[in-house]
């Protein structure tokens, strides 16, 4: 995940990385680590097993960051074995990803061939893009969630959370 994780530093790279899927998923040399990657990011999302990179950064707005990234590379299909899968008419409305914000242009006669497939493949026209947030509050069972999961083995605890420290 961490290759995705400049957007703000490096937002070509992002946008381009996002327009590279379908070159990506039917090349003969890079399908099987792609699809890798996209089985690794439906886990982490499911799981809550990205670590944050910043100390002040929560689970939660780290998850809510991947579900960005899942729906700017693979469209509005929430990744298997998502919990809290955004609703879809919240894409592009209420909900803003990296890729809207900086692929995107502001006015359609502006816009590049593949920033037009971007948003015909999610169902989206220029004029449906509104700002909004890019995350949503986090829900009320989340925090019991990641202690199940912790104690289970599916993630490791972050620093922050009261059941990482040993007894």
């Amino acid at each position: 995940m961490s290759s995705f994780s400049t957007t703000d530093a490096e937002p070509d790279f992002y946008v381009e990385g996002c327009e590279s899927v379908e070159r990506w998923e039917n090349d003969s040399e890079s399908k099987d680590r792609f699809a890798a990657f996209r089985d690794e990011l439906a886990a982490h999302i499911r799981d809550s097993s990205d670590r944050p990179l910043g100390r002040r950064e929560s689970q939660w707005r780290n998850d809510e960051w991947l579900r960005n990234l899942w729906y700017d590379l693979f469209g509005p299909e929430p990744a298997p074995g998502d919990p809290y899968p955004v609703p879809p008419d919240d894409w592009g409305r209420r909900r803003y990803t990296p890729y809207m914000e900086y692929g995107v242009s502001d006015r359609a006669e502006d816009g590049t061939e593949p920033e037009r497939a971007w948003l015909a493949a999610r169902g989206l026209t220029h004029g449906d893009l509104r700002p909004g947030a890019s995350t949503r509050p986090q829900p009320e069972d989340y925090q019991e969630r990641l202690e199940r999961l912790t104690r289970e083995g599916a993630r490791q605890a972050v620093p922050s959370e009261r059941w990482s420290e040993p007894s």
